[in-house]
C-alpha cells in the first residue's frame, strides 16, 4: 500500500500539469470502468460494469426504485396475479426499441424463451428457467407467464435477470446466434449504443425516442462514454485532469488522496456486495477432501481476522461479514453462530479431525487479490499448507466441480431481498453450490415458494442459521464500494450499491 499511495503522489503531481478536457461543454460524460466490457448485450455478463451499462441501454419489464426498493412498472403497465402461478402483464404501447420499433407482446414472448433456450446460453437461462414454465402473448400489449412454482422474487426478476429483445435478434441465416448483439444491442432504455471497441470504450447518446415518463427520463447528459481503464491509478490522474468524470469501485486509500487535493470528488457509497470463501463440503473435488470434516471448516473460520482484512486492506465503510447474505437484505440475519479469530482453536479442531499437521489445499481466485493473500497467509498460521491460484475467471472449474476452496462474491443485483442471493449459492441444481447439502436446498427453495413475508423471512433466518453451523462458508467481509467523480457532477449513490449512472447530472 505504501508503494501504491508513493505512485500517487507521481500522479496527482503529473495530473496538475494536464490541460483539463471540456466534457461539460460537449455534454459527454466519460465514465472508467476497471473491468473490460466484452458485450453490450447484458444477458451475456453478469459483471457489475455490464449491470450499469445495462440500466443504461436496457429497460426490463419492472425498475428497482431506488427510494423503496420495490419493483416498479418499467415497459410493463401493470399486472395481476390471477393464481399463484399465473402472471399476466400488461405492456406499455408507447415503447420502442432504439431501431424504432414498436415493442410487443411477441417481443416480450420471443425474449423469455431466448433467456432459457439452450440453444441461446445466456448467463440467466438457470436463474429464469428455475421457475418460468412457459410464456404467451395473451394480444398484442398482453403477456401470460406461467410459474412451475410460486415465486415471490419474480418481479425483481423481471427487473434485473431479464432484458427484452426484439423478436429475431438472435437469428442469423436461420441459426440461433448468442453473439448477435454483442456489438450494438437493439435494447430500449434511455440511451443507445453508438460505437462499441470491445475491451476499450463504448459510446453512448441520449435516444430521442425514449418516453418522458419513464422513471429513467431523468437522464440529461447527451453522451455517454465509458473507457476501460484498468489502473486505478491512471484512473485518478484522469478524473483530476478532467479526461475522466466518473470512476467506481476505487481502492479507498487512492480515492481519498484524490479527494484530500480537491481536484475532484471522492464519495464513499453503499454496496450491497458481500465477499466469501465456499468450501467443498460435497467433496464434489475430491471424496477425500479434508474441507468435507465440518471441523475443518470450522477451523479454516476460526484462523482468519476479519477486522484485520477490512481495515487494513480494504478499509473506507467495509465491514466484517458473519453470516451467508448481506444483512440489510430482508430474510437476512446476523443472529447466527460466529467464528471469532481464534488461531489456537483452529489448530486444536484440525488435530481433532486428523490433520495435526495440516493438509495441502489449493485456493482459487479471480479478485482482490490482497484479501485472497491475507487469507493464505492466515491457513498457513495454523498448519494448513495453502497456495493461492490466482486466475481471470474461477468459473469454469467451479462449476465443474474441481475446487476444494474458491473465492466467491456477490452484489445481488443491489436486490434487498435475501432470495437474490442465497438460491444462487445454495440450490443444489446451481453448478457452483458444493454444500451436498439436500435439506438446506429445500429449505431455500421454499423461502421463494411463498408470498407470505412472515414465513419466507423465518425460512431465510433459519437456512442461514444452518449454513453458519455447518461452517459452508468462510464470510470475510461487506464491501465498500468509493467513486472518484469531478468537481462538476451531480450524482447521488443510490442505497442499493446499484449505480445508476443515468441519474448522473452537470452541477447548475
Amino acid at each position: 500500500m505504501l508503494i501504491r499511495q508513493a505512485l500517487l503522489a507521481v500522479v496527482v503531481a503529473a495530473a496538475a500539469a494536464m490541460p483539463a478536457q471540456a466534457q461539460r461543454a460537449k455534454d459527454t460524460l466519460v465514465a472508467a470502468f476497471p473491468r473490460e466490457v466484452k458485450t453490450t448485450d447484458g444477458l451475456y455478463s453478469t459483471i457489475r460494469e455490464n449491470d450499469i451499462l445495462g440500466l443504461l441501454v436496457d429497460d426490463a419489464l419492472y425498475y428497482v426504485d431506488p427510494e423503496t426498493q420495490e419493483a416498479v412498472p418499467l415497459v410493463a403497465q401493470s399486472h395481476e396475479f390471477t393464481d399463484d402461478t399465473t402472471l399476466v402483464v400488461n405492456l406499455r404501447q408507447d415503447v420502442t426499441f432504439h431501431d424504432g420499433s414498436p415493442l410487443t407482446a411477441a417481443d416480450v414472448v420471443y425474449s423469455f424463451n431466448h433467456i432459457v433456450s439452450e440453444a441461446g446460453e445466456t448467463r440467466y437461462a438457470t436463474r429464469i428457467g428455475r421457475w418460468l414454465d412457459s410464456i404467451e402473448a395473451v394480444d398484442d400489449h398482453t403477456v401470460r407467464f406461467r410459474m412451475k412454482q410460486p415465486y415471490a422474487m419474480v418481479l425483481y426478476d423481471l427487473s434485473y435477470y431479464s432484458k427484452l429483445r426484439k423478436a429475431g435478434s438472435y437469428e442469423i441465416d436461420g441459426v440461433t446466434t448468442p453473439n448477435a448483439q454483442q456489438n450494438q444491442v437493439n435494447g430500449t432504455g434511455p440511451y443507445r449504443v453508438v460505437d462499441f471497441q470491445p475491451g476499450q470504450r463504448v459510446e453512448l447518446e441520449l435516444y430521442d425516442g425514449y418516453r418522458s415518463d419513464s422513471p429513467k427520463a431523468m437522464a440529461s447528459i447527451g453522451k455517454i462514454v465509458i473507457r476501460m481503464i484498468p489502473d486505478f491509478s491512471t484512473q485518478a490522474a484522469e478524473v483530476m485532469s478532467g479526461g475522466v468524470q466518473w470512476t467506481f469501485n476505487v481502492p479507498t486509500d487512492i480515492a481519498e488522496n484524490v479527494g484530500r487535493t480537491g481536484r475532484a470528488q471522492f464519495v464513499a457509497g453503499p454496496s450491497m456486495r458481500v465477499g466469501y470463501v465456499a468450501l467443498d463440503a460435497a467433496g464434489r473435488s475430491d471424496p477425500d477432501s479434508p474441507t468435507r470434516d465440518l471441523r475443518v471448516r470450522q477451523a479454516m473460520n476460526y484462523a482468519i481476522n476479519r477486522e484485520e482484512i477490512v481495515t487494513n486492506i480494504t478499509g473506507g465503510t467495509a465491514k466484517p461479514l458473519w453470516t451467508a447474505c448481506q444483512p440489510v437484505q430482508f430474510g437476512c440475519t446476523e443472529d447466527v453462530r460466529t467464528y471469532e479469530y481464534n488461531p489456537e482453536k483452529a489448530k486444536a479442531l484440525l488435530a481433532e479431525a486428523g490433520y495435526p499437521d495440516g493438509f495441502d489445499l489449493e485456493y482459487w481466485a479471480a479478485r482482490d487479490r490482497p484479501i485472497q493473500e491475507a487469507l493464505v497467509n492466515y491457513w498457513q498460521a495454523v498448519g494448513i499448507n495453502a497456495s493461492l491460484r490466482y486466475v481471470k475467471s474461477v468459473s469454469k472449474p467451479r462449476n465443474a466441480g474441481e475446487l476444494a476452496a474458491f473465492y466467491g462474491s456477490s452484489g445481488s443485483f443491489s436486490i434487498p431481498d435475501a432470495g437474490a442471493i442465497m438460491p444462487d449459492r445454495f440450490i443444489l441444481d446451481v453448478a457452483r453450490v458444493y454444500t451436498g447439502d439436500q435439506k438446506l436446498s429445500d429449505l431455500v427453495a421454499s423461502a421463494n415458494a411463498t408470498y407470505d413475508a412472515a414465513e419466507r423471512e423465518a425460512r431465510f433466518h433459519e437456512a442461514v442459521k444452518h449454513i453458519a453451523e455447518q461452517a459452508y462458508w468462510v464470510p470475510v467481509q461487506k464491501y465498500t464500494q468509493n467513486f472518484m467523480m469531478s468537481n462538476d457532477l451531480v450524482y447521488v449513490q443510490p442505497e442499493d450499491g446499484m449505480p445508476r449512472l443515468f441519474m448522473a447530472r452537470w452541477k447548475e
